[in-house]
């Protein structure tokens, strides 16, 4: 295996004829389905550059630090992109998510937080543009419209989804 190209956020590596990116953090990120109140799923406006500067809806996500686990990844990124302080005890691990496993060594923990108004300790960071509070019963109609169509979110949904089914 060698490494064609690299930079402080990932590499691209080829071995036997293939090429693929493994991103720095992946291995201990995260990604989070906040349910706010019950009723609410807190989700970010972002813009996206690769996607032509596009504003998506998405949930909070993020990379590990060094030393970090996806669990404490959880923690951090939810309260830095939304302000929502969550404990351990108030997440659950939904799954994990290979977000193109063709070509990304990734993997990302999923998880589901459930939180309070109270658990509001302080402003997002500023790599969100908004943060709604959208009703869980509106959110099969962004599915279906595409407005939600981001792989994150929609992986988390699925697993959601699928645990009130089962």
């Amino acid at each position: 295996m060698s490494t064609v190209y690299e930079n402080p956020w990932f590499k691209v590596v080829r071995e036997d004829g293939f090429h693929w990116v493994e991103e720095n953090g992946a291995s201990n990120g995260a990604a989070i389905l906040a349910v706010l109140d019950g009723h609410s799923a807190l989700l970010v406006r972002v813009q996206r550059p690769a996607q032509g500067k596009r504003i998506m809806l998405e949930i909070p996500r993020g990379y590990g630090e060094p030393g970090e686990s996806s669990l404490q990844c959880a923690c951090r990124e939810l309260q830095e992109e939304t302000g929502y302080r969550a404990t351990a005890a108030q997440l659950t691990l939904l799954g994990r998510y290979r977000p193109n496993s063709a070509i990304l060594a990734s993997s990302v923990d999923l998880y589901l937080a459930q939180l309070s108004s109270a658990d509001l300790v302080s402003a997002p960071d500023d790599e969100a543009i908004a943060i709604e509070a959208v009703p869980l019963q509106a959110l099969p109609a962004l599915l279906q419209d595409g407005t939600l169509d981001d792989g994150f979110t929609l992986a988390a949904l699925a697993h959601y989804y699928a645990r009130a089914q089962g």
